[in-house]
C-alpha cells in the first residue's frame, strides 16, 4: 500500500537487494582514471565481472587490486557499463536519493537559487545521468540512462520530500 502519495518499490528493486552484490572489476590501465572522479565505466575497461546481474542493478566496482572503487549501476545495453554513484560502500536506497537532493538545493540555495532553477546537474552533482529542474513548486526530471530511470521513484520520493 503506498501511502502520502509515495511510490512503493519496483518488483526489480526488491529483488537486486535479496541477491549477492555483482563485482566489476577494472582493467589495470583505468584505475588512474576512475580514481581521478570520472564516474563512467566504459564496456572495455573491465577486465571481468563476478555475479548475476541486470540491467540497472547496483554493483561494486573495484580496481584491479583488488581495492573498493565504488558503487553505481550497470547495464550491458550500452557502451557506459557502470555509472558511479558514489565511491563508498554505501547502500544505495530512498533515503540515498533523498540526500543527494537535499543536499544540491541546499547548495542552490545558499547561492541564491530559491525559484527556478537546474537543480540537478547529473555528474557534476554525483547523480550521473539524471537532470532535474525546478519551476516553483514543479519539478522536471530527465532521466537518460537505464539504471537512473529505474531509480525515479527513489527521485520523485525525495523531491516530494523537499
Amino acid at each position: 500500500m503506498c501511502l502520502c502519495g509515495e511510490i512503493p518499490f519496483t518488483v526489480f528493486q526488491q529483488n537486486q537487494y535479496f541477491r549477492q552484490m555483482t563485482k566489476v572489476t577494472l582493467k589495470r590501465k583505468i584505475a588512474h582514471r576512475i580514481a581521478n572522479g570520472h564516474p563512467w565505466i566504459y564496456n572495455n575497461e573491465v577486465e571481468k565481472t563476478e555475479g548475476d546481474f541486470n540491467g540497472g542493478d547496483i554493483v561494486d566496482v573495484y580496481y584491479a587490486d583488488n581495492k573498493f572503487c565504488g558503487r553505481g549501476y550497470i547495464n550491458p545495453k550500452s557502451q557506459i557499463l557502470v555509472r558511479l554513484l558514489t565511491r563508498k560502500k554505501e547502500e544505495i536506497n530512498e533515503q540515498f536519493f533523498y540526500n543527494r537532493i537535499n543536499e544540491a538545493w541546499a547548495y542552490r540555495q545558499k547561492i541564491g537559487y530559491v525559484e527556478n532553477c537546474r537543480l540537478i546537474f547529473g555528474e557534476a552533482d554525483e547523480m550521473p545521468a539524471l537532470i532535474i529542474d525546478k519551476f516553483n513548486d514543479y519539478f522536471v526530471i530527465q532521466t537518460l540512462s537505464l539504471g537512473m530511470d529505474m531509480f525515479k521513484p527513489f527521485v520523485v520520493n525525495a523531491l516530494n520530500k523537499l
